[in-house]
C-alpha cells in the first residue's frame, strides 16, 4: 500500500565542537529515538547542528540537547531532555540550548589535576608533621623536668586517694558518706510529708485554710493601733496635755513640791523645841 511521508519538524542547536557527530546520527528524547541529525555545519562561533524530529517528539523550552556517546562503540547521539510540563513547547526553527559533557580525555585530564593536588597536599602534610613532631620533641626536652615532677606529683595524689589520705580520698574511699546523704535525703523526705500533711507549727501554717494568716493580720492591726495611740500619747505629753503632760513640762509642779518640802522642814525642827500644844500651833502654824 501507499502512506503519507511525514517530515515532523525541525530544531537547532549550536556547539562549540560536536566531536565527531555526523549527519545522520541518532536523536533521543527522554531515552526514545524520535528523530535524527539532518545537517551539520561549522560557523565562525562554532557549530549549527539541524535535529529532524518525529512531530510526536515533544520538546520544550527548557529542554537541553545534550551531545552523548555510545560506550562500547564510540557512536555520538543527541539526547534532548524533556523538560518542565509547564514550559511551552518548541516549534519548528527554533533552537535549542546544546550541553556537551567532559570528553573522556577533560576527564582524565582532571583525574590526572586531582591526583597532582592530592600528591602536594601529601607532601604539604609530610613536612607538616615533621615540623610538628619536632616542635612537640623539643617542648618535651624543654619541660622534661617540669614534665616529671607534675607525674611525680599526680602519682603522689592518686597513692594518697588510693590509700585514703585527705579530705579527697574520705570522701571518694568512705562509703559513710553515702550513708549519710541517703540519711539526710529519708529526713527531708519526711519533713516534707509532715509539711503535705500539716503536721506541727509549720505545716498547720503551710497548709492552713487561712484562719491563721487571718489572725495574724488582725494581730499585726491591733500592734499598728497601739503604737499610734502610743504616738498620740507621747505626742500629748511633749506638748504638756493632761496630767501626765503637765507634771512633765510644767516646772511649777516641781518648785510647789520643793516649797512643802522646805516647810516640812521648818515644822520638823520647830516640833523637836517646843510642847505637844506649842507643837500643834507651830505646825498648825506652819502649814497654814
Amino acid at each position: 500500500g501507499t502512506g503519507i511521508l511525514k517530515k515532523g519538524y525541525h530544531l537547532y542547536v549550536k556547539y562549540g565542537d560536536v566531536e565527531g557527530l555526523r549527519n545522520g546520527d541518532a536523536v533521543q528524547v527522554a531515552g526514545l529515538k524520535l528523530g535524527k541529525v539532518d545537517d551539520v555545519k561549522l560557523q565562525p562561533d562554532g557549530v549549527i547542528v539541524r535535529l529532524n524530529l518525529e512531530d510526536k517528539a515533544i520538546v520544550r523550552r527548557d529542554s537541553l540537547a545534550r551531545l552523548d556517546y555510545q560506550a562500547l562503540s564510540g557512536t555520538r547521539f543527541i539526547s534532548i531532555s524533556l523538560g518542565t510540563p509547564t514550559s511551552p513547547p518548541l516549534k519548528d526553527g527554533d533552537t535549542i540550548e546544546g550541553e556537551i559533557p567532559p570528553s573522556l580525555t577533560d576527564m582524565i585530564g582532571q583525574v590526572k589535576d586531582v591526583a597532582h593536588s592530592i600528591t602536594d597536599l601529601a607532601d604539604s602534610l609530610n613536612q607538616n608533621q615533621d615540623r610538628l613532631l619536632n616542635n612537640v620533641d623539643t617542648m618535651i626536652e624543654e619541660n622534661r623536668d617540669a614534665l616529671q615532677r607534675t607525674l611525680d606529683n599526680v602519682e603522689s595524689v592518686t597513692a594518697k586517694l588510693d590509700r585514703g589520705q585527705g579530705t579527697l580520698a574520705k570522701l571518694l574511699n568512705d562509703g559513710s558518706l553515702y550513708d549519710h546523704a541517703n540519711a539526710m535525703i529519708a529526713d527531708l523526705q519526711k519533713v516534707s510529708e509532715r509539711l503535705a500533711r500539716g503536721q506541727g507549727d509549720l505545716g498547720r501554717l503551710v497548709n492552713s485554710d487561712g484562719a491563721l494568716y487571718d489572725d495574724v493580720r488582725e494581730t499585726v492591726a491591733r500592734l499598728s493601733t497601739t503604737a499610734t495611740n502610743l504616738e498620740e500619747i507621747s505626742a500629748q505629753v511633749r506638748d504638756g496635755q493632761g496630767t501626765l503632760g503637765r507634771i512633765v513640762q510644767d516646772d511649777q509642779l516641781y518648785q510647789d513640791a520643793q516649797s512643802a518640802l522646805h516647810s516640812v522642814n521648818r515644822a520638823a525642827n520647830g516640833i523637836e523645841d517646843q510642847s505637844p500644844i506649842s507643837v500643834l500651833g507651830t505646825l498648825i502654824t506652819t502649814l497654814f
